[in-house]
């Protein structure tokens, strides 16, 4: 009769056991356009200017940013069928040539920061490689020194952006992207008119997502 007992609890610990493992894989499955939830990423970049910016008030004084440098970090919400909302925001540095080149006081440096909210759309390929675009509008800060006389110029501005790019999936919660960020700023007091920078972009996603979260009873 012991033995009996035996051999029904070993059966009843062996079918636990397999249930669990056969939860376990259906957890560690990722359906694409499922939503994941809550991530953070960042973007190594790199603003190109590709309009001429004028300063304000009928001084036909140009300022010439050439090669930049910055940061572009987000923090986002993936909801179903591929769609996220981001907050974004981040800051560059860009040299700036000397127009004419005969003037040694021309700003050698132009900053920009900028605070944004976007709507990205994530393409399911069925593959790792994943291509995204995403629509932004928000708010960008310029500083410099501008004009032989080194006046200082700051300005924050509305600007409109876009971003278009692919990201390589190592992870249902991990990805590699690159591609380029597109912002055109609009126009006010400062400036005559607005101009478009180009950014290209590498960098990570971290998504917080967990599989295990999908665990059911068996």
């Amino acid at each position: 009769m012991a033995s009996m007992r035996g051999l029904w609890a070993a059966i009843w610990v062996l079918g636990l056991a397999s249930s669990a493992a056969q939860a376990q894989d259906v957890v560690h499955r990722y359906e694409p356009g499922e939503a994941r939830g809550l991530y953070f990423g960042g973007y190594v970049i790199s603003p190109i200017y590709a309009m001429p910016i004028e300063r304000g008030g009928g001084a036909r004084d140009p300022l010439g940013p050439g090669a930049g440098a910055g940061l572009h970090l987000r923090i986002g919400y993936e909801l179903p069928a591929g769609f996220s909302v981001e907050l974004y925001g981040g800051f560059g540095f860009s040299e700036v040539a000397a127009v004419p080149m005969e003037d040694p006081m021309r700003a050698r440096v132009l900053t920009q920061g900028e605070l944004g909210l976007g709507l990205r759309y994530d393409i399911s390929t069925g593959t790792p490689i994943v291509p995204f675009a995403r629509l932004g509008a928000g708010m960008r800060l310029y500083f410099s020194t501008w004009g032989r006389d080194g006046a200082p110029l700051s300005a924050v501005l509305p600007a409109v952006g876009a971003a278009l790019g692919v990201r390589l999936a190592l992870a249902p919660f991990f990805g590699i992207e690159l591609g380029a960020l597109a912002d055109y700023t609009i126009a006010v007091d400062a400036f005559d008119a607005g101009f478009l920078s180009i950014a290209p972009f590498l960098g990570v996603t971290l998504y917080l997502f967990d599989e295990t979260d999908r665990l059911t009873a068996p």
